[in-house]
């Protein structure tokens, strides 16, 4: 009995030393070295098993929709990490409008949008969920800024992950000294209330003797300065718009203000401004915008000689919103469900969101999606136009709450933003704007409704 038992003991030993051999000659998943990609997961804290993905050479496609990345941006953050870390994906850019190339059969394997312009994507039914894929890949979510990841989670009605950050996007106000000077106004400073850019717009907006039209501020769209107020476009539980407000109210008194200033309105009821007024015919003192907006303009201005006197500060608040940023506007990658490349796709998220790429990408001027201050203190470093700039006053506020989405969002927003005009111009009382803008938009909504 004692032999039987020891030979049957043997058998099983070989057996399971055999198995254990087998499995660590697997191909395992090649993914790049990324301390944000190693938490655990699974309710019972363990790590997700490594997922398989064969080295195959593959294309994958690559979109991007209503967002900007120059060429040399796609090039140094996407395809030079990519031929690094896995030399066998490609991926090919593709041009030409979105809903053109899938009614043409071709639907991209990767889209690179933001939370903003989500929603016409989601009508398409193209976003992929990627949970199973999170979890497979051991992809922490952690190292992420947590507004962003917020944000995109409000994108489902069930929260799921729809999309991974890439970089993250902020609101500022850029002033040019110059004008400043001339007019010998202090410069601006952080944490400015909108009552204090009007005071010093005052002080600069006018009609020269030579004709030059200085405008101290151009206040750009109602629902940018709505922005840390978190209000959505539409109500969820009634499906009407939500513009005639007190928050609307009280933004578009304030931009009233600087409307009715004397000088304002230029030739023609020229009404809005906007960065070729700040950086071409430098007759525009101050701007609000988001950061990816002006940035690399005014890089480029700097680069050509034709504009350097100007710096930044953090984005006015009115009072009760102090201390608060615009939005958690985040430009997102998602996976089509169509593709054939789902975890190469995931690879290519993995890639370009790693600690050393999003490094990279805070030394250029891209503001990075992950936390760590090693990162975020190296914002420009490497970009001469960006030196001796207020670049820190972009981390000194949190960026707001983003809303919950609707997917009409982008019908409603062009009646918010024709405000401007019918108050600017048309010099319509703000009760009465408002209340047209409400009753236009909830027709249309209606309208929309009747058809999804």
């Amino acid at each position: 009995m004692k032999s039987t038992f020891t030979i049957l003991l043997t058998i099983i030993l070989s057996m399971a030393i055999g198995l254990s051999g087998c499995g660590s000659a697997s191909k395992q998943a090649s993914a790049p070295a990324n301390s944000s990609n190693s938490g655990d997961s699974g309710k019972d804290g363990g790590k997700a098993p490594a997922i398989v993905v064969p080295n195959d050479p593959v294309t994958l496609t690559f979109f991007v929709s209503a967002v900007k990345l120059t060429d040399a941006e796609f090039q140094d953050f996407f395809v030079t990490p990519l031929q690094k870390a896995h030399p066998n994906i490609t991926l090919q850019k593709l041009d030409g409008k979105l809903d053109e190339l899938i009614g043409g059969g071709t639907t991209p394997d990767i889209i690179l949008t933001d939370n903003d312009w989500f929603q016409p994507i989601k009508k398409l039914g193209i976003p992929l969920d990627l949970d199973g894929l999170i979890k497979s890949f051991n992809f922490d979510l952690k190292p992420f800024v947590p507004e962003a990841i917020t944000a995109i989670q409000h994108l489902d009605e069930q929260g799921h992950m729809k999309a991974v950050p890439f970089r993250m996007n902020a609101g500022a106000m850029f002033y040019n000294k110059d004008i400043f000077d001339k007019f010998g106004v202090p410069y601006p400073k952080d944490g400015m209330t909108w009552d204090d850019v009007l005071a010093a717009s005052r002080k600069i907006t006018r009609v020269e003797s030579d004709g030059t039209n200085y405008v101290g501020w151009d206040p750009g769209f109602p629902d940018a300065v709505e922005s840390p107020f978190s209000q959505p476009f539409v109500d969820p539980k009634t499906n009407k718009a939500l513009i005639d407000t007190p928050i609307y109210k009280k933004v578009m008194e304030m931009i009233k203000k600087q409307y009715d200033m004397p000088g304002f309105l230029g030739p023609k009821s020229k009404y809005t401004y906007g960065p070729n007024s700040f950086m071409k015919d430098q007759n525009l003192a101050m701007i609000t915008e988001w950061m990816i907006k002006m940035t690399g303009p005014l890089i480029d201005a700097y680069n050509a000689g034709t504009f350097q006197n100007w710096d930044m500060v953090t984005i006015p608040n009115f009072p009760e919103n102090a201390g608060k940023g615009r939005h958690a506007l985040t430009s997102l990658l998602l996976v089509s469900q169509t593709t054939k490349y789902k975890e190469q796709a995931m690879q290519v998220i993995q890639t370009v969101t790693s600690p050393e790429n999003q490094l990279f990408m805070s030394k250029s001027d891209s503001i990075p999606v992950l936390t760590d201050t090693n990162i975020t203190k190296q914002y420009g470093v490497n970009v001469p136009a960006l030196k001796g700039k207020n670049t820190a006053s972009i981390f000194k506020f949190k960026w707001s709450q983003t809303p919950p989405p609707n997917l009409n969002d982008k019908d409603v927003q062009p009646f918010i933003r024709a405000l401007r005009k019918e108050i600017a111009v048309n010099k319509k009382d703000i009760n009465s704007a408002l209340r047209e803008a409400q009753d236009a938009a909830d027709k249309k909504l209606a309208e929309l409704q009747a058809t999804q």
